[in-house]
């Protein structure tokens, strides 16, 4: 069973409750959730996306942040790297690895119930070639490369594009990035995040979300 440190507004400090993680979605509890994206600088600015597993229980086949988790009990921070190792088969140093701040998320699920999570966002840089990467089988379908210019385009003006990827399987792939490949969100995440990552691979660093 995957335990879940249940967060109290306004601070979202641990309230000392502790769960089972699906126990803890379906009380509408607010609980911690890890948020990495790798941005690639070379041969251009680029963002690394998950598509997510056609089975996940959220969003599945949509689009989202290189690794995502929630924190299990006792970890904050970059105890999320973790989940880099189990999604994609790489390791970050945490000195690698800028905070750039939290989001408050509130969104439902395929099962109907809606998920309240505080996610804590940080950025690495990593232009590893796609092949050295191992996505996990059971949790994502593809990795692809999506260049920031055609994400800014495709938010402001609806503009499509093709990116290149890789599958679960090692293969090589494309997929066509419309608006409806990333999740539903009150906040525009997925655009502020194409923001923010123009200016990291730039080099600014001191960045807030």
């Amino acid at each position: 069973m995957e335990m879940v440190d249940i967060l109290q507004p306004p601070l979202f400090t641990r309230s000392g409750q502790v769960k089972e993680r699906r126990q803890a979605i379906h009380d509408g509890d607010w609980i911690g959730t890890f948020n990495l994206w790798i941005i690639r600088t070379d041969p251009e600015p680029a963002i690394l996306y998950q598509q997510r597993s056609a089975e996940a229980s959220w969003a599945p086949l949509k689009l989202d942040a290189s690794v995502g988790g929630h924190y299990q009990t006792g970890e904050e921070g970059l105890d999320g790297l973790r989940e880099a190792e189990e999604e994609l088969g790489r390791n970050y140093d945490p000195a690698e690895c800028l905070a750039v701040g939290r989001k408050m998320s509130v969104i439902p699920d395929e099962r109907g119930e809606i998920r309240h999570n505080l996610v804590t966002i940080y950025l690495v840089t990593d232009n590893t070639p796609l092949k050295e990467y191992h996505p996990d089988k059971t949790e994502l379908e593809t990795i692809v490369l999506c260049p920031i210019e055609k994400l800014l385009k495709l938010h402001t003006l609806g503009e499509t594009f093709e990116a290149t990827g890789l599958t679960n399987t090692g293969e090589p792939t494309k997929l066509t990035v419309t608006k409806d490949s990333f999740p539903v969100g009150w906040d525009n995440y997925h655009y502020k995040m194409a923001r923010l990552a123009k200016l990291y691979a730039a080099g600014e660093r001191d960045l807030v979300y």
